[in-house]
């Protein structure tokens, strides 16, 4: 009976054992927001968070630095604003993503620009085309809607959203350390960033198969219950 509990108890450790954050890497930006938007942390904890549309993505969402009441974002100041996030140390990555919205948009105009370096010294950068990647924070707003690709990770609920966005690494990144983030404001219409999350699994994929030690695991399990039952089985036809 204490063998069968024993692999019962390995069995569950293994299913447990494969959270599925484990394939993401959080950036924590409380040394970059600089103030904050209308969207305040009633159903938003700040801190780790997945939102609250069920897109899986984790975030962590640093407090306001002027009223940690309200989530943090660093908004843009002025055209040609540059923010860089520095000392990242992120290899093996396929993807990326970011809660990035304007306070204002234009369709059709490239809002902002974001640039990854390597350690190597590889980059990439992406535009941000308002109505095609980006879009105003203002839910309820209509009259400058820049609506029409990107996913809502959180809706406050009276009028005000953030919007995560995804990006798909070159493959030279698999094999390369991710040093820096930068966002280049290219336009009027000042960015909103709240947020950055780094992925091992390809753009859009939130879970992973078990990794090997988990499916070692799993199959040790298996063949422990599977043991135990056949010792079981054979011990009731001797009796």
């Amino acid at each position: 009976m204490r063998s069968t509990s024993l692999a019962l108890v390995f069995f569950g450790a293994a299913v447990v054992s494969t959270p599925a954050l484990a394939a993401f890497t959080t950036v924590n930006l409380d040394s970059y927001v600089n103030g904050h938007v209308a969207i305040n942390p009633d159903t938003l904890p700040i801190g780790l968070s997945t939102g609250n549309q069920s897109t899986d993505i984790p975030f962590l969402v640093s407090a306001s630095p002027n009223n940690p009441s309200y989530s943090g974002v660093w908004l843009a100041p002025s055209l040609g604003s540059v923010l860089t996030v520095t000392g990242l140390s992120v290899s093996g990555q396929s993807s990326f993503y970011a809660l990035l919205n304007n306070y204002f948009g234009s369709y059709g105009v490239n809002e902002y620009t974001i640039t990854l370096t390597g350690l190597s010294g590889s980059s990439v950068s992406y535009e941000s085309i308002g109505g095609v990647d980006t879009r105003d924070y203002n839910a309820n707003v209509f009259t400058n809607t820049i609506a029409d690709t990107t996913t809502e990770w959180y809706n406050n609920g009276i009028g005000q959203r953030y919007d995560v966005r995804t990006f798909t690494l070159p493959s030279t990144f698999a094999n390369d350390t991710i040093t820096s983030f930068s966002i280049t404001q290219a336009s009027y219409d000042n960015a909103i960033f709240a947020g950055l999350t780094f992925s091992t699994l390809p753009a859009g994929v939130t879970s992973d198969v078990p990794e090997p030690a988990s499916w070692a695991m799993l199959i040790i399990g298996f063949g422990l219950v599977g043991g135990m039952m056949r010792r079981k089985s054979s011990s009731v036809s001797l009796a």
